[in-house]
Order: C-alpha cells, then sequence, then structure tokens
C-alpha cells in the first residue's frame, strides 16, 4: 500500500537532515502510529504524503505509483484518496457542522443525489448527528474534531492521515477520537496517525512506530527558525 525507500529529507542546502535512509512498509488496512519528541519529523512524513513538501532523496510509493511523479494537474486526484486531520481543526467558522462537510464533497466533486444521507449516515457514526447545525464557536474542541473527521472521510478516502488529532483536546475528548479513529479503520481505511498522546495507545493494538536515531530521525535542524519547525514536527 505504501512504502518508504530510503527516504531522506532536510529543508535546505545548508541544513542538516531531518531523517536519512528512512524505510518502511505499511499494508492496506493497517493502523500506524507515529511516536516520538517534538521536532523529530512526524508531520514531515505526514506532509510528504500529501506531497505538501518533497523528499530530498528516496521514493515514496502509494498504491504501486511514485508519487514523486504525479504531475501538478493530477495532483487533486491523488488528493481525494486522502482524507486528512488536523490538530487545528481547520473549520470554516461561518459554516454549520453539515455545511463544512457538504464544502468538502462538493470541492471534491462527488456531491449526488445521496451525499446527504452519506453526510447523516457518517454524523451518526460519529456520534455527532445533534451537531449537524451548530457552527464551530459552538462545538467543544471534542467535537470540532468529530467533524473534521466526517469531512475527512466523507468522500471514501482510501488513506486517512490524522496529524495529532488529540493534540488540543481534553483526555475524555482524546480517548473518543482514538476510539472513533479504529472505527474508522474498521471500515477498511489505511490509518496513520502522528501523535505525542503515548499513553493513549497502551492497550491498542495498532502498530507503533517510534521515530528515533535507530531509523534515521535526528530531528529538524537547528538552522530552522522555530517558527518554521512548528510547521513540520
Amino acid at each position: 500500500m505504501i512504502d518508504f525507500i530510503d527516504v531522506s529529507k532536510k529543508y535546505t542546502d545548508e541544513s542538516d537532515y531531518v531523517f536519512e535512509h528512512f524505510n518502511l512498509h505499511i499494508d492496506r488496512g493497517e493502523i500506524v502510529a507515529f511516536i516520538g519528541e517534538s521536532g523529530i519529523g512526524k508531520t514531515t512524513l505526514i506532509n510528504l504524503l500529501l506531497k505538501d513538501i518533497e523528499p530530498t532523496s528516496g521514493e515514496i510509493i502509494v498504491d504501486g505509483k511514485d508519487i514523486a511523479k504525479i504531475r501538478v494537474r493530477r495532483l487533486p486526484y491523488y488528493r481525494r484518496e486522502l482524507g486528512v486531520i488536523f490538530q487545528d481543526f481547520r473549520l470554516v467558522p461561518e459554516l454549520t457542522a453539515y455545511e463544512n462537510v457538504r464544502m468538502a464533497m462538493i470541492g471534491a466533486g462527488g456531491w449526488n443525489k445521496n451525499s446527504l444521507k452519506r453526510i447523516s449516515s457518517i454524523f451518526s457514526m460519529l456520534g455527532i448527528a445533534r451537531l449537524h447545525n451548530k457552527r464551530p464557536d459552538e462545538m467543544s474542541g471534542g467535537e470540532q474534531q468529530k467533524v473534521c473527521m466526517a469531512r475527512a472521510i466523507v468522500n471514501y478516502p482510501r488513506i486517512l492521515l490524522a496529524d495529532e488529532p488529540t493534540g488540543n483536546l481534553d483526555p475524555k475528548s482524546s480517548e473518543e477520537i482514538f476510539n472513533l479513529l479504529k472505527i474508522i479503520n474498521n471500515q477498511g481505511i489505511t490509518v496513520i496517525v502522528s501523535t505525542h498522546d503515548q499513553e493513549r495507545l497502551k492497550g491498542t493494538n495498532w502498530r507503533v512506530i517510534e521515530l528515533n536515531e535507530s531509523n534515521g530521525f535526528t530531528g529538524l535542524s537547528k538552522n530552522i527558525k522555530n517558527s518554521e519547525a512548528e510547521n513540520y514536527e
């Protein structure tokens, strides 16, 4: 499904490598968690899969295709196969929960006569049917993140990328989000999570990949400004 083959990344010619010669295979339908200290490169791996950034060297293969060879005009089609959950939610504040999810379907060209039923079904699965007409400022952080999850999976992605999905949440909400990620994974979606929340992983059967020097990760270059480094954890 996904292969990182001898992948290395640094952000400038003058900086050190964040990681070198990283290799990993992820099977279709797996649920995988990247863990490691802040700044080690967890978000960098997510951004590489999104093609927001490119590797310095090596290959990233998704479904048998080298994503470096995806042309710019084909990039939106690749990204439609990915669902993404962000730590900071990124909901449109003026829109209701339903409208935020509906907008994601329309943007991907997937709106049809069955779309309302699809959204209602996902809201029920995630336990947020009551939020249908609420705007983000009327929701808790955990509720907003559940709406983000609905938005991420509404277009039938093959892969769900979750970048620190519980980073801004209280312990109860964090537990709920982790439980829902497992439910989503049970739908046949490959789930990849970057997280600091290692305690929450105890007792799960998730595959946990610790990023450290043993697999080539030395963290962000000291030459990167702190404000920039926050985007590349």
